[in-house]
């Protein structure tokens, strides 16, 4: 047995460019799987830990006005078992090396809270001078302890001392007033101050306006929400959300599913990758061991016997792999887990190695490995000692003759290399699908970079045409609005727009949006769908988001319930004129003009949009964070470069992967081409002997790789379609959506991606032919 188990490893030994190419694709697999479920297991468990320590709520409200003695009457209504509140205000800062608006969603803090408690670093209750910063701010400007900061609301101005970091579990992720889905944190956060303060600050004392439930067990937000929506709709109810559509928790939900479903997909296919790759070569050693195992099968050892012998390269393959791949996870683990803590308030920012995951990740490298070596050997059992003494009858092949007038046309080196690879289909669709997979795996790659940053691009090309967007502390009539703005040196156009929080209502289900008001024609800001089709806002109805319309179930042509929480009781009934598919954000419009045909508001603005002459735009900022009607301040050209910042992040991971991608399928290529050349020993050794040179040999190998790379094309069509709508759904969110439009200039990066793995793989290869000697490889078969 010993004996035998020498031969298997000799064996190993002759094809180890096979082995270290399995190792290192089993290891490209380990590496994508520990670094991302690392960064999930780090960012998962501080927060959903974080979630439990603070008792965050089940149901979230937001009223205008609630007084702080009602809170406790919600705990009677049968299926709440907490109710508690919390005063906020969106206060702005103001100082010499603040730049433009920068302001803090404050809070009040109050320790007796049960629900969603605020965390505070130190934990000192914060004094009526001291107030708690988020941790986004306090890096992105540099802020330290003991700092002060200058706040106005009403245009009185109140000096604080910053007394440290604050945390609440709803607030880990924050959108700006802005609306902007990514944020540095440098223009706004959140902020804890001493509620009492707070109070006489926005005068409204004993008034809460942030409520939170928690159900009892066997209830349910859906049990419950209508029941919570007409007693709090007195109170100027805004909006009335679970805990999972709550903003914060759902955007970590969302990157926490993205998180599983890349840490689980791509590295299964780096792993079936190397399967393959191990079942093909070990399938080819068996054929060549034939005798030695029917040698050993007459002198009595069983199949399980010889079997295990191969069962040990399984094990040492993915004890390997396991190593390399955990080592060169470490440090892309931690990446992607500080970019994350930069992306959301994190309470915690402590990174450390999952040694479970990295036992579990060498229990599956080692089942599959042992899976793939059981179905490349198991070809022993049916080895007959006596049949083995001599070699296996070859499979007779039919040559396709079909081909016969084109082949004609080649040269007699062509016409060979042609010959070759139909009298071995199986050997030709192996290659050829070696070459498919990474091309098409690189081409929907390629694709994804471009479609994430025309995502963004586009929703200043076609939608946010603007240069600012301000918001107004009230609501006030669009001729005041646009007053404020007309007379500013360097203001080009201008107008004012609506955004006001709905109630929309469809059969038994309901969702809080926002309606945006704006004007037919505008090329300021305008509907685009994710096709780049624009629309007018409707005077007749509303334009739906898509995913607005599938959570209500409406489609074209229904009828919605509307209402807002300005006049909760007055209630009416909107046509859904269209429902369209948004690449970012969305919610649902209408013309600015018709807002009264449907809610008991009129004349009614918020928000005004303007682009400035070339050169004035400093002057027009200046004029406008000095007036006091002014909430927020969005620059359209700050925001691209945060998210072209963010996007820099993006394309660091895909072409991490699409680097992967080559470095596998350059082994694979190269590997399964070696084996079909050791197969083909005698045949080039002959040839060498007839005469032919080793540049003919080339000119057969080029044919061979020409219509290798052609049959692999045509096979990545639907490996295409399948890799793309998988990259489409692993991208797929509640704030976006992403299309693969696979652009013209992807198929050829993937094709030179391919031209530039069969240039290596076939340098290697032939370096290979040139080392062989036709009177060894002769004496060899003889």
């Amino acid at each position: 047995m010993k004996y035998f188990r020498r031969n298997v490893f000799r064996a190993a030994k002759k094809n180890k460019g096979t082995y270290i190419g399995a190792t290192l694709i089993m290891a490209l697999g380990i590496y994508i799987f520990i670094s991302m479920n690392d960064t999930l297991i780090n960012l998962r468990g501080r927060i959903y830990e974080y979630y439990e320590q603070q008792n965050m709520a089940d149901i979230f409200a937001e009223a205008i006005s609630v007084p702080h003695s009602k809170i406790k009457d919600f705990e009677n209504i049968q299926g709440i078992e907490k109710a508690s509140g919390v005063l906020s205000a969106d206060i702005r800062i103001t100082g010499d090396d603040i730049d433009g608006i920068v302001n803090l969603h404050v809070l009040g803090y109050a320790p007796d809270n049960d629900l969603n408690k605020i965390s505070l670093e130190p934990d000192i209750a914060p004094e009526h001078n001291r107030i708690y910063v988020g941790r986004k701010m306090l890096n992105a400007r540099k802020w330290k302890e003991g700092q002060h900061i200058n706040l106005i609301i009403e245009g009185e101005s109140y000096d604080f001392i910053i007394a440290g970091m604050a945390h609440a579990p709803n607030y880990i992720y924050s959108v700006p007033p802005s609306g902007a889905v990514v944020s540095d944190g440098k223009d706004y956060d959140i902020a804890v101050m001493n509620a009492e303060k707070l109070e006489k600050m926005v005068g409204k004392e004993k008034i809460v306006n942030e409520i939170a439930f928690k159900l009892s067990k066997d209830y349910s937000y859906e049990k419950l929400r209508y029941i919570l929506t007409e007693e709090l709709e007195p109170y100027g109810l805004k909006s009335i959300v679970s805990k999972e559509d709550q903003l914060s928790f759902n955007m970590v939900k969302s990157e926490i599913k993205e998180l599983i479903t890349m840490g689980t997909v791509i590295p299964v296919i780096f792993l079936v990758m190397s399967v393959f790759m191990m079942y093909i070569v070990l399938k080819k050693i068996i054929d060549n061991d034939r005798s030695i195992i029917g040698t050993m099968k007459a002198m009595g050892l069983k199949n399980f016997e010889l079997i295990s012998s191969y069962m040990f390269q399984a094990v040492f393959i993915g004890v390997l792999g396991v190593i390399i791949g955990s080592l060169a996870a470490h440090p892309f683990g931690k990446y992607m887990f500080e970019e994350y803590t930069t992306f959301f308030s994190l309470p915690s920012v402590e990174y450390y190695d999952s040694y479970s995951l990295r036992l579990y990740a060498l229990i599956v490298t080692l089942a599959a490995s042992m899976i793939s070596v059981f179905f490349g050997v198991r070809g022993i059992a049916d080895i007959q000692p006596a049949e083995a003494m001599r070699p296996a009858v070859p499979d007779i092949k039919q040559n396709f003759t079909a081909f016969d007038n084109i082949v004609k046309k080649f040269g007699v080196m062509h016409k060979m290399a042609i010959r070759s690879l139909f009298r071995s289909p199986l050997r030709t669709f192996i290659i050829s699908f070696a070459i498919a997979f990474p091309f098409a795996l690189s081409a929907v790659l390629f694709s994804s970079g471009i479609a994430i940053s025309a995502l963004f691009l586009s929703q200043f090309d076609n939608v946010q045409r603007y240069d600012v967007k301000v918001s107004l502390e009230n609501y006030t009539s669009r001729t005041r609005a646009e007053d404020a703005v007309r007379n500013i040196e360097g203001v080009a156009e201008y107008e004012a727009i609506t955004e006001i929080p709905v109630l929309i209502k469809s059969v038994n289900r309901s969702k809080f949006t926002l309606l945006m008001g704006l004007h037919s024609g505008s090329d300021l800001l305008r509907i685009c769908s994710i096709d780049k089709k624009t629309y007018n806002p409707p005077s007749d109805g509303l334009i739906l988001n898509s995913r607005i319309a599938d959570d209500l179930g409406l489609k074209e042509g229904d009828i919605a319930e509307i209402s807002t929480s300005y006049f909760p009781l007055k209630k009416s009934y909107i046509p859904v004129v269209d429902v369209i598919q948004e690449g970012l954000g969305g919610g649902c419009y209408i013309d600015i003009n018709s807002i009264g045909k449907y809610l008991p508001v009129s004349d009614f603005s918020n928000a005004i949009i303007l682009n400035t002459v070339r050169g004035m735009q400093e002057n027009v900022k200046r004029e406008l964070i000095n007036t006091s009607f002014i909430s927020a301040y969005s620059d359209s050209n700050e925001l691209l470069k945060t998210y072209k910042s963010r996007m820099k992040n993006v394309a660091f991971m895909v072409n991490t992967f699409i680097f992967m991608t080559l470095l596998a399928g350059v082994i694979l290529i190269y590997n399964i081409s070696l084996i079909n050349i050791r197969e083909r020993r005698t045949e080039f050794a002959t040839l060498k002997i007839m005469g032919i040179t080793d540049t003919e040999i080339n000119q057969m190998i080029f044919a061979e790789q020409v219509v290798y790379m052609l049959a692999g094309l045509v096979i990545s069509l639907p490996l295409l379609k399948g890799f793309k709508w998988l990259m489409e759904n692993l991208m797929l969110s509640d704030s976006f959506t992403v299309r693969l439009d696979m652009p013209v200039s992807s198929y050829i990066k993937a094709f030179l991606f391919c031209l530039t793995m069969l240039y290596i793989s076939g340098r290697a290869i032939i370096k290979n032919i040139k080392k062989i000697n036709p009177t060894d490889s002769l004496k060899e078969k003889g």
